[in-house]
């Protein structure tokens, strides 16, 4: 007959029911099985514990403490007492008795993977790094695999974040880290993105910018592919800390013609446009701009850049995005906040934002957008420019009602925006009592017209006219301020 091919421990059989009764909650039931089944069999340690689980959830914390020393003491090496006394001690909130445990399992089974990985585990839990390196470093002897290497090494960059002594953080703990990873680099063992990350780590936290910018530039960079463009942006941090305008300008350049929606790589390419331009930098004349590119280092350059960027969206209609329009209106608020005189060239502020409006006026985040260009506008033009907006906000009068309403949800996000600026403005400040209740008032009716857009909104969600509800109650709070009343 041939032999089955897994053969089910009988223990395991026997404990199922007190696993069960654990499971449901049924604590009692747990201890009387237990104790049924330790009559017939004395020596089954693991019932025992599960016993002690059912005393610790019944409120006898001290009994069970007792039974589970008593099986602890003779040093178990089977996976159900372990697991169950792991279980035990972390309901009692004693971690480090689960590294007392897997001590002693180790060293009777010193050569188990298992074991010592639980081990690790448990030296993290309580937050012993030193034995955590030595654990790690145990593991990888038995089972040479790329991930118990590193948990010793990132043991030891624990070790250095939580010294007290910052001396010895940087001239022990964190080298050492590096010789580590860099064995593994000279013998071609990298093998994963963490790695890379945690070698990146090492480099940073040591200071070493410049390594760290060659391994991302290198052919461990390659690794880094877990999150969109992670190797650009690291690029662009290092670039930043070690002043490298140039090299910052062309991969801000890069990535914006790839993606020119991405307002961080244009605030990295102002910014480091800026910094060239009070440099007095210029372009070699005999080699490349910098390693990542053609560099942009004049004011014109960076206006006709924005410009082709605008340009291209335009084709798209409707899928227009919103980056390069916004990039304009920054461009001109640095050349303004730096005195100069060539903000003419890329339009009037007022009718940029008022052309951004007509484009994305019924997006939430049209508000957010526009709102940190406020200071573009000439403040004696703001209510022309609010009356201005409102020309182009598709509002209806019904047959029920004298008020303009919105006939649809953009249209109602259009009207919101309007009077969300006009509050940014000042607008309602200058309004009497009087004037505010009508437009309480009238805000309230606009919030009960809209709710007709929600109906399909869960109770729990927010309605779409929700905002017409908080601009009135900021305006009764002007009320009260004033008044008092």
């Amino acid at each position: 007959m041939a032999a089955r091919s897994h053969v089910q421990d009988p223990n395991d059989r026997r404990l199922r029911p007190i696993y069960d009764y654990l499971d449901n909650g049924n604590n009692k039931m747990a201890i009387q099985q237990a104790d049924k089944l330790l009559k017939k069999h004395k020596d089954l340690h693991c019932a025992k514990v599960l016993k002690a689980i059912g005393l610790q959830r019944t409120g006898k914390q001290e009994e069970a403490f007792t039974l589970a020393q008593e099986v602890a003491a003779l040093e178990p090496t089977d996976d159900n007492s372990l697991q169950a006394l792991t279980i035990l001690y972390r309901e009692m909130h004693r971690p480090e008795l689960v590294t007392k445990l897997y001590e002693a399992a180790v060293r009777k089974v010193p050569n188990s993977e298992e074991y010592h990985s639980h081990l690790f585990m448990a030296y993290a839990r309580v937050g012993e790094y030193k034995k955590m390196q030595q654990a790690g470093m145990a593991l990888y002897k038995i089972v040479p695999k790329n991930p118990y290497y590193f948990w010793s090494v990132m043991s030891l960059v624990m070790q250095s974040i939580s010294a007290q002594d910052e001396k010895l953080s940087k001239t022990m703990f964190l080298p050492l880290a590096q010789r580590m990873v860099e064995k593994m680099v000279k013998e071609d063992k990298i093998e994963a993105e963490a790695e890379v990350q945690l070698y990146l780590m090492i480099l940073e936290r040591l200071g070493k910018d410049l390594e760290g910018l060659e391994v991302i530039r290198g052919k461990l960079g390659e690794k880094l592919t877990s999150e969109l463009q992670s190797r650009e942006m690291k690029c662009m941090v290092l670039y930043k800390k070690l002043i490298k305008w140039p090299e910052c300008n062309a991969l801000s350049r890069k990535l914006l013609l790839n993606n020119p929606d991405d307002w961080q790589f244009y605030l990295s390419y102002f910014d480091s446009l800026f910094h060239l331009i009070d440099a007095a930098w210029t372009p070699p004349t005999d080699a490349e701009h910098s390693l990542e590119g053609p560099v942009t280092c004049h004011i014109l350059e960076a206006i006709n850049f924005v410009e082709e960027r605008i340009l291209n969206e335009e084709p798209k209609g409707s899928r227009r995005l919103r980056g390069p329009y916004l990039a304009k209106l920054e461009l001109i608020k640095r050349l303004r906040a730096r005195g100069t005189n060539d903000e003419y060239r890329l339009g009037i502020p007022e009718e940029l934002m008022f052309q951004y409006f007509e484009r994305f006026g019924d997006k939430p985040c049209c508000y957010s957008d526009l709102r940190i260009f406020v200071d573009l506008l000439s403040p004696e033009r703001h209510t022309q420019f609010i009356n201005k907006l409102m020309e182009v906000v598709p509002l209806s009068v019904s047959s029920e009602s004298d008020l303009a309403l919105p006939g649809d949800i953009k249209a109602m996000q259009r009207h919101m925006f309007v009077i969300q600026f006009a509050r940014l403005l000042g607008l309602h400040e200058a309004l009497d009592r009087e004037q505010k209740l009508i437009l309480v008032e009238e805000l309230m009716l606009r919030y009960k017209h809209a709710l007709e857009f929600g109906k399909s909104c869960l109770k729990t969600e927010l309605q779409f006219s929700d905002n017409y509800c908080l601009f009135a109650v900021h305006l009764l709070l002007d009320i009260w301020r004033q008044s008092g009343q």
